[in-house]
């Protein structure tokens, strides 16, 4: 405005989609982009956090090499085994509840273990399970004088709680050197420990078939009973005629 006269038209906008076909297509384009981004938005949103089954013992030390099975409300089953923290994980299931079934390793004398965890988005589902430790026995056979040197098995065999199929057992060769055997026991129960003939592989320990001792013949043990993560000690002393017994015959390599 200068001396009551307009001195140039006003500015005005006008939006570049309608300044040409070109630039329409660049406004459709655009809109495309923004509602792809908003849709992957979306999505991220509502994608479904992973399912974590986390097993551990009554010190909270993760407990590892135990099978897990997971089954989901679409039918679909999954499977592995815990790491060294005791977890095992999948991501991207299916939300809805999911049940879990946890195998421990042989040496809890434990039942399989159920629970059930609901995926939903973003969080993950959790289901933890925990388990008392076993007692452990360490026995020391002591090798009659003059005998030559060997790796007998130990076995122990518990008393069965009801419910129980065959009587919890383990089996373990004792070290050539030291003599030394280490067995796991189910805390709380008795059991007693012997010397046997193996049904185990000399690198092998672990339950057996045969839930039976030759006390008769044989040494063992009276009652033992360890609680939760308790350590108990034992010796066997065999005869060189009880020794020669048992001696387990050379295995091939």
């Amino acid at each position: 405005m200068r001396n009551g006269v307009q001195a140039r038209a006003p500015a005005t906008f006008e939006p570049r989609f309608r300044s040409g076909v070109p630039a329409k297509i660049e406004g459709v384009l655009a809109a495309v982009v923004i509602a792809g981004v908003l849709a992957i938005f979306y999505l991220l949103v509502q994608m479904p956090g992973p399912l974590v089954v986390h097993v551990e013992d009554d010190t909270h030390q993760g407990i590892m090499n135990a099978k897990v099975v997971c089954s989901g409300p679409d039918g679909k089953q999954f499977n592995g085994l815990t790491d060294v923290f005791g977890e095992a994980k999948w991501p991207g299931l299916a939300k809805g509840s999911w049940k879990c079934e946890a195998e421990l390793p042989a040496k809890f004398h434990e039942a399989t273990l159920v629970g059930y965890a609901t995926v939903i988005e973003r969080k993950p589902a959790m289901w933890l399970a925990r388990v008392e430790r076993p007692a452990r026995a360490t026995v020391e056979v002591i090798r009659p004088e003059g005998q030559p040197r060997a790796a007998p098995a130990v076995r122990a065999v518990c008393a069965a709680a009801p419910g129980d199929e065959a009587p919890p057992t383990w089996e373990s060769r004792a070290g050539l050197l030291d003599g030394r055997a280490t067995l796991y026991l189910p805390h709380g129960r008795a059991c007693r420990i012997g010397l046997v003939r193996p049904e185990l592989s000399a690198k092998e320990s672990g339950p057996v078939t045969q839930a039976k001792l030759a006390c008769a013949s044989e040494p063992c043990t009276p009652e033992l009973r360890g609680g939760v993560g308790q350590e108990v000690f034992a010796a066997l002393r065999p005869s060189a005629e009880q020794w020669s017994a048992v001696r387990p015959a050379p295995e091939a390599e």
